[in-house]
């Protein structure tokens, strides 16, 4: 039974681990035509796993039964091979005991992988499903939001979409989120020509009504509206330094009809 990565002889350790000229030589002579079971017989003390990754780096090809030398070679299987490779994935193995099943059979990783996907042992990877209408409509509406508070508006609609792949299609949507009617500290610190702090001191002492919310970086954790941002305005005109604020905004903002 192929229970350990085929080897002729004590494994090579030390010094005695790094490949000579005369062991490449001998791999050119024999992998392109009998591939690495050939290779082992002639080179004591290299595993399966080791010839095959020396290869590669020789970039050697071995020719198929057409004889044409492809990509890759082709694997073949056994019961032996298939058995381990179940014994394997019936622990739920992390990358590192693949690798591991992979030096045991002597073949690559990414065969591994695929041959477990075959013998039913990986659930298959599928595309993400097409995004609808509807799906689009809400995540649009919301794009000002934060990614999971739209994946719980989705959620509520009947849809599953993970907050990763709602970022991903505001992107490739172009969607505007900044809010209209919201501003962020720093927003609003940038408007009124102050900095962050004195935004901040504003909503300590009262004046400014403004709430938090699911903060996207330390300093983005208040949450502030337009019409509050107006009642501060009126309830406090010596606080505010008309030279500094941004004039246009200024005058929507005053002129604005909301709350």
């Amino acid at each position: 039974m192929l229970d350990v990565n085929p080897v002729a002889g004590a494994i090579r350790c030390g010094t005695r681990r790094f490949w000579t000229g005369r062991e490449e030589k001998l791999l050119r002579q024999h992998y392109p035509s009998g591939g690495v079971s050939a290779c082992l017989a002639v080179l004591p003390g290299r595993t399966a796993s080791s010839i095959y990754n020396r290869v590669g780096i020789l970039g050697l090809r071995m020719p198929g039964n057409d004889g044409k030398v492809h990509e890759r070679q082709h694997w073949q299987t056994t019961d032996q091979i298939d058995a381990i490779i179940i014994r394997t994935y019936q622990t739920k193995p992390d990358k590192r005991a693949v690798q591991h099943c992979a030096q045991v059979v002597g073949r690559p990783r990414w065969w591994v992988s695929k041959r477990a996907l075959k013998l039913g042992l990986v659930a298959p990877r599928f595309k993400e499903p097409v995004w609808s209408e509807a799906e689009i409509g809400v995540v649009t509406d919301q794009a000002h939001k934060n990614p999971r508070t739209i994946q719980k508006a989705l959620k509520r609609a009947g849809y599953a979409r993970t907050e990763t792949a709602i970022v991903v299609k505001l992107k490739r949507l172009g969607a505007d989120r900044a809010d209209p009617d919201h501003l962020n500290a720093n927003q609003l610190a940038s408007v009124m020509g102050v900095d962050r702090k004195t935004v901040g001191s504003w909503i300590a002492k009262g004046w400014l009504k403004a709430k938090r919310r699911e903060a996207t970086s330390l300093d983005d954790f208040w949450w502030i509206h337009r019409k509050d941002v107006r009642r501060f305005v009126i309830d406090n005109v010596a606080a505010v330094d008309l030279r500094k604020v941004e004039k246009f905004w200024f005058v929507d903002l005053l002129a604005g009809r909301d709350g």
